[in-house]
């Protein structure tokens, strides 16, 4: 691989991870707030929650990351990288959410991502675009 693929390879890793972690402390921090109201004021509250600020901004900057890897290369080449969201997720959700993550989400998050990859790399595409 080229040095300009490696840059967009560690693009899209950081992404992943913002988005990662950005999604679990967004759920952390809806969780945390536990407003069932649907009064402005419940809403506003759970809007300010630190994880659910933390996790918005995550979620932000993968936005940004990922633009800028479909800058540099084929959506082709940097969506398979991204799958490996749903395995983290997973982890995420088990380990720092606490939550049940039973076999069959286990391995629905590994066929998703298998998919994925196969998908993108199956025809031997995905090159940086030029």
């Amino acid at each position: 691989m080229t040095p300009e693929k490696w840059r967009v390879v560690g693009l899209i890793q950081l992404a992943t991870l913002a988005v990662s972690v950005g999604e679990a402390l967004l759920a952390k921090g809806m969780k945390q707030t536990n407003q069932s109201s649907p009064e402005l004021f419940a809403q506003l509250r759970a809007m300010l929650n630190p994880a659910v600020i933390s996790g918005t901004l995550l979620m932000a900057a993968y936005f940004i990351l990922y633009m800028l890897a479909l800058k540099h290369a084929d959506l082709s080449f940097v969506l398979p990288f991204t799958a490996i969201s749903y395995l983290l997720g997973a982890v995420l959700a088990k380990y720092f959410l606490h939550e049940t993550v039973t076999p069959s989400r286990w391995i629905g998050a590994l066929i998703i991502t298998l998919g994925v990859v196969v998908v993108g790399f199956g025809e031997g595409g995905g090159g940086a675009s030029k």
